[in-house]
């Protein structure tokens, strides 16, 4: 049986702080676990309509897209595999956003962007339902729009974790 736990209460019950960066996870999703991203509609405006998600990644009907958890969270990194194709607003380009990683100590979540790399694209705050709001990144808002300041700091959406 699984059960949902608070995203916020999942890494204070973890006894997660900061320990520094880790790569990109490569394993394929195992049974360590799944982040729930429910998409704000600023973040549903960029998707790309034909193809949104990168598998394995999946939609879930009424949570939004799934992620499954690799890795050893208890490194202070929560990694992921899947992601996200995005058309940005200023060229029209899509771009991958894929294998996401949330740092428990920096409250941020990066993830591997096609032709930059590994980037900061959200940082949290906790939410009174146990999940947490994902906020857009400087960086973030210049790939999607070219502006560092268009959609900084403007929510993404919504995660949650949950743990076998």
């Amino acid at each position: 049986m699984r059960k949902t736990t608070g995203f916020a209460a999942t890494l204070a019950a973890a006894g997660l702080v900061a320990a520094g960066f880790m790569g990109p996870a490569s394993a394929a999703p195992s049974n360590k676990g799944t982040t729930f991203v429910d998409p704000s509609d600023l973040t549903e405006s960029v998707l790309v309509a034909e193809r949104p998600i990168a598998s394995p990644g999946y939609a879930v009907s009424g949570k939004g897209v799934a992620f499954g958890i690799v890795g050893n969270p208890n490194d202070d990194t929560i990694e992921h595999v899947g992601g996200l194709f995005v058309r940005t607003l200023d060229t029209g380009k899509i771009l991958q956003l894929r294998n996401f990683t949330i740092d428990t100590g920096s409250a941020t979540v990066s993830g591997i962007v096609s032709g930059f790399g590994r980037v900061d694209l959200f940082t949290y705050t906790p939410n009174t339902d146990g999940s947490v709001e994902l906020l857009f990144t400087q960086t973030a808002s210049a790939a999607v729009t070219g502006s560092e300041t268009a959609i900084a700091g403007l929510s993404a959406g919504s995660a949650t974790i949950d743990l076998p």
